[in-house]
């Protein structure tokens, strides 16, 4: 779901430190034809936003999303339900992605400029879940990952595999703090049990193998067994570990890209580019793929204006435009070629750090299988379950399991 969530929308945008007003070539005299867009609240993408209709011919009418996450999904579930064509445009994380996707709502955009002229620049993420989920369901402007950090004044080298791991996280710090463990926050738990589960190498079919179980017991024995996150936590969200990090407090923990950024930037932290850490994930028992998730811009099936939105498409997705949006936000690009982009590391050093950004999101997979298939909304809300039943120790590794299977045979049908 994060990606980029509202509180980090909201923050980015708010203080993102580069201005925007790069030069743009598609400059048009033409009056605008109007589309109407739904995205998050940002300051700086209203900004570029109001350049469209002269740059791009197309202008648009901006409105923003509801803030709880519930609220946007049940909004809308209804537009697609009902053939709603009030809206052309959506700002699409991966689950409203897939649920518009796979459910015949958005648009497939593979034959369009927006990506026909980018595909060969755009991450090899996105094309295997373009691949998966059969079609190209949106325009990305950032795709993301979870990357592991550490502090180097604990931890001097990243651990590659997860019994390193959890033997540094033993011996780095008198509370063995290593996060997280994300209960009653902002749906994160279904993030870490699917990396878990991808590094295990668990049948993403079934949850009935035991590689699934590996995956699980690992999740559980972190905070329940060796309590490098303590059970006494109550939660951990990404501004909790954020917090933790910037404080000292934390030898090792995963969070979003942009963390990186606010780690260092909080008052009185002690973590600086010096001693922040990044690092791909350790190994687990199949292998270290991160989790990848990204945001995009999504056309309706729906709209009553689809040329006129493909073609505002074409200039959101060029890579002047992408790199604005970057800066302004804070986010990764989904272009390869601006990685290293100077403008872009000034803002985001992320990019540069540690193994460096293309290494770091090698073979990251987006959100499968939640993504790929039609019950987006109901196979998110079984692993967010299944993460935090066994995170908060309310149910064993191998009950968890076996109601995962089962809840899972039931949905998938």
């Amino acid at each position: 779901m994060r990606s980029m969530n509202r509180r980090n929308f909201l923050k980015t945008s708010a203080v993102a430190g580069v201005a925007i007003g790069l030069s743009s070539p598609y400059v048009r005299a033409q009056s605008a034809t109007t589309i109407n867009m739904m995205g998050w609240s940002s300051p700086k993408l209203k900004e570029i936003f109001k350049r469209a209709g002269k740059e791009a011919g197309v202008a648009i009418n901006y409105d923003v999303m509801p803030t709880k996450w519930n609220d946007v999904m049940q909004k809308i579930t209804l537009w697609g339900q009902t053939g709603y064509s009030g809206i052309d445009l959506m700002m699409a994380d991966d689950l409203i992605s897939g649920l518009w996707g796979m459910n015949g709502w958005a648009e497939d955009l593979s034959g369009t400029d927006a990506w026909t002229k980018n595909s060969g620049d755009t991450v090899d993420n996105v094309t295997v879940l373009n691949n998966a989920v059969g079609g190209v369901y949106r325009s990305f402007f950032m795709v993301g990952l979870e990357p592991f950090f550490f502090n180097k004044s604990m931890v001097a080298k990243a651990p590659t595999t997860w019994e390193e791991m959890v033997a540094a996280a033993k011996s780095a710090t008198k509370d063995r703090v290593c996060g997280w463990r994300p209960l009653g926050g902002e749906g994160h738990a279904f993030n870490t049990v699917l990396l878990t589960l991808n590094q295990a190498g668990a049948d993403l079919a079934t949850l009935g193998d035991p590689a699934t179980l590996s995956a699980l017991q690992f999740m559980y024995d972190w905070v329940h067994t060796d309590k490098i996150t303590p059970p006494s936590t109550v939660s951990e969200d990404s501004s909790a570990v954020d917090a933790l990090a910037a404080a000292g407090k934390a030898a090792m923990w995963w969070s979003y890209e942009d963390s990186y950024n606010t780690i260092v930037g909080l008052d009185n932290t002690v973590v600086t580019k010096d001693n922040l850490g990044v690092a791909r994930w350790p190994k687990g028992p199949s292998s270290d793929v991160g989790l990848v998730h990204g945001w995009g811009f999504l056309l309706s099936k729906f709209s009553q204006k689809k040329d006129a939105a493909k073609e505002l498409l074409t200039w959101l997705s060029s890579k002047d435009i992408i790199r604005e949006i970057a800066i302004a936000t804070s986010v990764a690009p989904p272009y390869k070629s601006l990685f290293d982009d100077p403008q872009l590391v000034k803002t985001l050093p992320i990019l540069t750090a540690g193994p460096g950004w293309a290494d770091m999101i090698r073979g990251a997979k987006f959100r499968e299988p939640i993504v790929s298939n039609p019950a987006v909304t109901q196979l998110w809300s079984m692993f967010d379950h299944l993460g935090s039943y066994v995170l908060s120790g309310e149910k064993s590794p191998e009950d968890a399991q076996a109601w995962a299977v089962e809840e899972y045979k039931s949905i998938r049908g």
